[in-house]
């Protein structure tokens, strides 16, 4: 009981981590199965990971390597099923909701956390921006939560050189996650460093800079050691950081003011989809960090630079999808803390009565219902595996020995995931280019086919622009056809198997 006592705030932590992502992620054991495509195609990459099968080189995907890593420790833990992954969900949430207590504690009396929490958590999860769960936005989220609170600390009590590395390794896990979400990192060094200047400790400022990339760097070499061992070193930078930087840009050329513009527009956007809620409580965050119980204007400063260059860099590229803001609800903490600074006087009397606990208890069940009633897709938990034609495809396909699969037409729809199958070729998905820009991807796709390479192919689309190729109708025989719905559009799923020679 003394051990339980002792470490309760991490045993809310996981609690609430995983009682809401059970409602609200469709990798938890309420859901049959999780039909995100983008889940799909990151299981189908760490499950080759596991085989053998070299991320970038034998198989091509855009994501960061530790993000297929994550997925492949999942595909170990279940090899047909997401609930491996929805452990490490449940793990990496509580991290990050650990130290959220964390700066919660600095501001505030700690019995918050029990009110904060859930609070938080239930905007997170059942955002526009979670989306199905398992994003990489969302596994991010401890690195951005750790570093975080070690900013704030900072201007506190300064970092000690084992902090220093270990907020070097958040940006480096992130740099092996998805790059485009380092505005944050780029924020916490310079205002950091400015700190150290200001306080006239030059030499302590360098250090602290050379300390951070040294941190920054380690997760980055270990990739680079792993990838030069198995070849695949080129094909990382080419399609992880120059096709990326290269192929998603619009045709526009935009000057520096116009993109910038541009920029904050697609931010807005992006905030808005979230709802009013989420809206309010991001866009007044900069005010409440103003009037937050906390001296020190520099870390003020930084915090509100830091959170705009979070918005430059994610969305500089000028797309908005809608998980790319996951990350930055972090910041609607801050908002909850000024709002209970602000009233704290007029209610702290009342709050530690003898009733606080049951207040508490009675927030974190009603949190927690809400979450299972406003789940992105809590309506998907009452299906079976009869509702989705990607198990009724797997149990075709693996009546033969050794089958092989090409998923075409559209993103990984998930029958790779329920058959078990690894893809044989390099490309096994078509990825969200344009032609022009990356004509590879369905240039060797149509190679497979015409060669007869692949013996299943399942061919996905949305029912209204359906266009199955001849070559793949003239060398394929249709076995299933069958109509679905995904994000709310309606699609049609062929599963074609090689026609045999005359």
């Amino acid at each position: 009981m003394k051990k339980i006592i002792k470490h309760k705030y991490k045993i809310f932590c996981f609690l609430v981590a995983f009682v809401f992502l059970l409602f609200t992620s469709k990798n938890s054991f309420l859901y049959v199965f999780n039909d995100w495509v983008d889940a799909n195609a990151f299981f189908t990459v760490g499950k080759g990971m596991m085989n053998g099968v070299v991320p970038y080189k034998d198989i091509f995907e855009q994501k960061g390597i530790l993000l297929y890593l994550i997925y492949g420790i999942g595909y170990l833990i279940s090899n047909y099923s997401f609930h491996g992954v929805f452990i490490l969900e449940v793990l990496s949430f509580t991290i990050f909701l650990y130290y959220m207590y964390k700066i919660i504690s600095m501001y505030l009396n700690e019995k918050y956390t029990f009110l904060i929490l859930p609070i938080l958590t239930f905007i997170i999860t059942t955002s526009t921006s979670f989306v199905q769960g398992g994003s990489c936005e969302e596994f991010c989220l401890p690195f951005f939560g750790v570093s975080l609170y070690y900013f704030i600390r900072h201007f506190k009590e300064e970092l000690t050189s084992k902090e220093i590395y270990i907020n070097g390794v958040m940006a480096g896990c992130i740099l092996l996650m998805k790059y485009t979400m380092l505005g944050f990192w780029i924020g916490f060094g310079l205002f950091i460093f400015i700190d150290l200047l200001i306080k006239k400790k030059t030499k302590k400022a360098f250090l602290f800079c050379l300390k951070f990339l040294i941190g920054m760097f380690a997760p980055f070499a270990i990739a680079l050691i792993y990838l030069f061992m198995t070849g695949g070193i080129n094909d990382f930078f080419n399609d992880y950081f120059i096709i990326n930087m290269t192929s998603y840009n619009p045709g526009e050329k935009y000057n520096i003011v116009q993109r910038v513009i541009r920029i904050f527009r697609s931010s807005y956007v992006a905030i808005r989809q979230n709802g009013l809620i989420i809206t309010g409580l991001i866009l007044s965050s900069p005010l409440f960090i103003c009037f937050i119980k906390d001296r020190h204007k520099l870390m003020k400063i930084g915090l509100i630079s830091s959170m705009v260059l979070s918005y430059v860099f994610i969305f500089w590229g000028l797309k908005v999808y809608r998980y790319y803001m996951l990350p930055t609800i972090i910041f609607t903490l801050i908002t909850i803390i000024g709002i209970i600074s602000l009233i704290q006087k007029y209610t702290d009397k009342m709050l530690y009565k003898k009733y606080l606990n049951v207040f508490f208890v009675i927030i974190f069940i009603l949190s927690a219902f809400l979450s299972y009633k406003k789940a992105n897709y809590g309506c998907d938990i009452k299906k079976s595996k009869s509702d989705y034609f990607q198990y009724k495809y797997a149990e075709y396909i693996n009546k033969y020995e050794n089958p092989t699969l090409l998923n075409m037409g559209f993103l990984d729809v998930g029958v790779y995931t329920t058959s078990g199958i690894i893809p044989t070729t390099k490309y096994f998905e078509v990825q969200n280019l344009d032609y022009e820009s990356y004509p590879e991807n369905l240039d060797e796709m149509e190679k497979y086919v015409k060669n007869k390479e692949i013996m299943f192919i399942v061919y996905a689309s949305m029912e209204k622009d359906v266009d199955v190729p001849s070559y793949v109708t003239d060398n394929y025989e249709l076995v299933y056809e069958d109509k679905y719905v995904f994000e709310k559009e309606n699609y049609v799923a062929f599963l074609y198997k090689v026609k045999e020679e005359s």
